[in-house]
C-alpha cells in the first residue's frame, strides 16, 4: 500500500511540474547539466523537444562519441530556434574537425544572441579552430572566454555589451586584430590575456576608456622587441607577468591602481642593465613614472634586479600615493631597500621577502626614509630558508642580515605598530624582541 501511495504521489508531483509553462520549465532545466536536461526528453511527448529551448548549454565533446556530438549540435543550433541563449560553453575535441560545420554552430550561437560564450579547443596536434565573423557582431554578448582558437582581423567589430574577455593561448592574424577587438568593446571592464609563444603578436595595445582590470601572462620564449602598451585611465588592477615583451609603455592607468609586476624588459637572465643602453634606461624611466600614482604594488625579484641596476644610474620617481608595497629580493639586491623606501613617502604597509639572504652586514641601512617618520605602520619580513620547528634550530643562514633588517625597522620606524616575522626568524626571535623600539606601540609578532 505504501508503495502504491508513493507512486501516486510521484505521479501527482510530475503532473504538477508538467502544468508549468514551457518558459519556466526551460529555466529550471537550464540549472541542470546538459546531459540530464536532454534526458528529460523521454518523460513524455511534451518533454520530447523541450530541451531545445533551454537557454544554456554546457557540453564536453571529449565525453561523447563524435557522431552523437555532431548530431546533437546540429539539432540544437541549426534547428531554426531563435530563442535567446544565456550561456554556451563548449569543450571541443573531435577526431575530424569540420571547419564549415563548426562555423555553422558558432553562427547559430551568435544568431541566438548569446550572453556568455566559452569555447575551448582541445583538438589533437594543435589543430586550428577559427572563430567566424559572426562573433564580432554579437550584440548581447557580455562574457567572452576563448582557448586555443584563431581570430582574424575585421574592420567592423561591434560588441557593445562585452564586459569580460579572457583570451587563453589564442592565435591572431596580426596586432590589429587584438587591438580592434579591445577598442570595440565600449563597456569592457576585465581583460585577461595568456599568450602563446606563436600567437603572431608583436605589440599588445590595450586602449580602453572603461577597462578596470587587466592581466597579461606570458612565459619567456624569446626576446624580439615585443611591446605592451596600456592606455586605460580607469584601470584599477593590473598584472604584468610577461617575460617575453621588451618594452612596456604606460600612457595612462587609474590614479590609485593596484599593480603586480613580473617583467624582464628584454634583459637576459643574470645580465646587468648596461649604462650605455640609453633607450632601455629611458623606457624604464617612463615606465616607472607611469606607475608613480599607484596605491598598491607587488614587484618580483626578477624585476627588482633590473630596477636595482637602474637605481645605480637614475633616481627613482616619487610614489606619493603608494600605501602598500610587496617586494621580493634576490641575493644582494636588497641593498637598494632604503632608496626604494625613500621614494615612497606615504607608505603604510610593506612586505619584504628575501631569497638567499646573504650572511653579511655590509649593506648600508643608515638612510632613514621619510615614511619611517609618520606613515609606516606594518612591516612583514620573510625569507625562504626553513627551520625545524620541533627543535627550533638549524645551521643558521643570514642571521646577521635578519637581525640587521629587524633592527632597521624597530629602531627607526616611529609610527610602526606591528613587525611580523615568518617562522624562519624563530631561532633569533628572543634577540629581536630585545631590540629597542622607536615606536612605543610596536609589537613583534611571530607567524608560524
Amino acid at each position: 500500500m505504501d508503495g502504491e501511495t508513493s507512486v501516486k504521489e510521484n505521479q501527482k508531483n510530475f503532473d504538477r511540474l508538467s502544468n508549468l509553462p514551457d518558459s519556466l520549465l526551460c529555466k529550471i532545466l537550464s540549472d541542470f547539466p546538459t546531459k540530464e536536461s536532454v534526458s528529460t526528453s523521454v518523460l513524455s511527448k511534451r518533454w520530447r523537444n523541450l530541451w531545445l529551448n533551454v537557454p544554456s548549454l554546457d557540453l564536453d565533446s571529449i565525453k561523447i562519441r563524435d557522431d552523437v556530438f555532431v548530431s546533437f549540435m546540429d539539432r540544437f543550433l541549426c534547428s531554426g530556434n531563435e530563442q535567446h541563449l544565456e550561456r554556451f560553453k563548449l569543450i571541443y575535441e573531435v577526431f575530424e574537425h569540420d571547419a564549415s560545420r563548426f562555423k555553422s554552430w558558432i553562427d547559430g550561437v551568435t544568431r541566438r544572441s548569446v550572453r556568455h560564450l566559452d569555447v575551448r579547443n582541445e583538438l589533437w596536434d594543435d589543430g586550428l579552430v577559427k572563430m567566424p565573423p559572426s562573433l564580432y557582431s554579437c550584440e548581447r554578448l557580455v562574457n567572452l572566454n576563448l582557448y586555443r582558437v584563431y581570430l582574424d582581423h575585421h574592420e567592423s567589430v561591434s560588441l557593445p555589451c562585452v564586459k569580460i574577455i579572457h583570451l587563453d593561448m589564442v592565435l591572431y592574424d596580426g596586432d590589429s586584430t587584438l587591438e580592434t577587438l579591445i577598442s570595440s568593446c565600449p563597456v569592457l571592464e576585465k581583460l585577461t590575456i595568456s599568450r602563446d609563444a606563436n600567437d603572431s603578436l608583436e605589440a599588445v595595445c590595450v586602449r580602453s576608456q572603461s577597462l578596470k582590470s587587466f592581466k597579461i601572462d606570458c612565459e619567456r620564449y624569446e626576446i624580439d622587441g615585443h611591446v605592451v602598451a596600456i592606455d586605460a585611465p580607469r584601470l584599477e588592477y593590473m598584472t604584468l607577468s610577461d617575460h617575453m615583451s621588451e618594452n612596456f609603455i604606460i600612457h595612462s592607468i587609474g590614479p590609485s591602481a593596484k599593480v603586480d609586476i613580473d617583467v624582464l624588459f628584454g634583459v637576459l637572465y643574470a645580465d646587468p642593465l648596461e649604462p650605455d643602453d640609453s633607450s632601455k634606461i629611458t623606457m624604464l624611466r617612463e615606465f616607472l613614472t607611469g606607475l608613480s600614482t599607484v596605491s598598491d604594488i607587488t614587484i618580483s625579484f626578477d624585476t627588482l634586479n633590473i630596477i636595482h641596476d637602474y637605481c645605480e644610474m637614475e633616481q627613482l620617481p616619487q610614489f606619493s600615493n603608494l600605501s602598500y608595497l610587496d617586494l621580493c629580493f634576490e641575493n644582494t639586491s636588497w641593498e637598494m631597500l632604503p632608496t626604494l623606501l625613500e621614494s615612497c613617502p606615504n607608505l603604510y604597509s610593506v612586505i619584504l621577502e628575501f631569497i638567499l639572504l646573504p650572511e653579511t652586514e655590509q649593506v648600508d641601512l643608515s638612510l632613514v626614509p621619510h615614511c619611517f617618520k609618520s606613515s609606516l605602520e606594518f612591516v612583514e619580513l620573510k625569507t625562504v630558508d626553513s627551520v625545524d620547528m620541533r627543535k627550533k634550530e638549524r645551521p643558521p643562514k643570514g642571521v646577521s642580515s635578519k637581525m640587521k633588517l629587524a633592527k632597521y625597522f624597530l629602531e627607526n620606524a616611529a609610527a610602526l605598530k606591528e613587525l611580523t616575522l615568518q617562522r624562519c626568524f624563530c631561532n633569533i626571535i628572543d634577540q629581536i624582541k630585545s631590540i629597542p623600539r622607536r615606536s612605543s606601540e610596536c609589537e613583534v609578532v611571530m607567524e608560524y
